[in-house]
């Protein structure tokens, strides 16, 4: 017999249960009502199906009812996953972006390549208080350093802004060091 521990020494491991366990529904993750109409349809399917298999092998004849019922739903679990697909989960979705406050679109380079330009024509303006030309500066070099991977560019930017304001404190943690 193997032992990994010392006799006097317990396990650091949570203690098992005293019965064997096995939770029957994930309570982090509830099956979503699409998944429990896929569920009843299947399972009504499955038997539809052995009873035209028993059917067949108990007769020798096919029992239509029963093929005709399981096309019926074989259509119905078809019919309602587009409807699912086409109607229910974009009505929820807009349902809870109305109501939750929405999320916000995925960013695209379209409209970072927009933002780039608007920050620059307002940098190159000039007519920006002091606070707004500084966040405008570090927005648009952190643009430059993460998203156009152009690190010198953002570094120059910087540089220029704390030439311009060597007091500041929003340029303080700015640069890449």
């Amino acid at each position: 017999m193997v032992r990994f521990s010392r006799r006097g020494g317990g396990c650091q491991l949570a203690p098992a249960p005293a019965a064997f366990y096995v939770p029957a529904v994930d309570e982090y993750e509830p099956p979503s009502p699409r998944a429990v109409v896929r569920g009843i349809l299947g399972v009504a399917m499955v038997g539809a199906a052995l009873a035209v298999v028993v059917s067949f092998f108990a007769t020798g004849a096919v029992a239509w009812k029963a093929v005709a019922l399981l096309a019926a739903l074989w259509g119905a679990w078809g019919f309602l996953g587009g409807l699912f697909d086409l109607i229910v989960a974009p009505l929820g979705r807009f349902l809870g972006n109305a109501l939750g406050g929405g999320e916000p679109p995925p960013p695209s380079d379209t409209g970072l390549a927009q933002e780039t330009a608007m920050l620059e024509r307002l940098l190159a303006g000039g007519g920006l208080e002091r606070h707004r030309e500084i966040l405008v500066g570090v927005r648009l070099a952190e643009i430059y350093r993460l998203h156009q991977r152009d690190a010198a560019k953002a570094e120059a930017l910087i540089a220029r802004l704390e030439g311009k304001y060597p007091a500041a404190p929003e340029l303080k943690y700015a640069r890449l060091r």
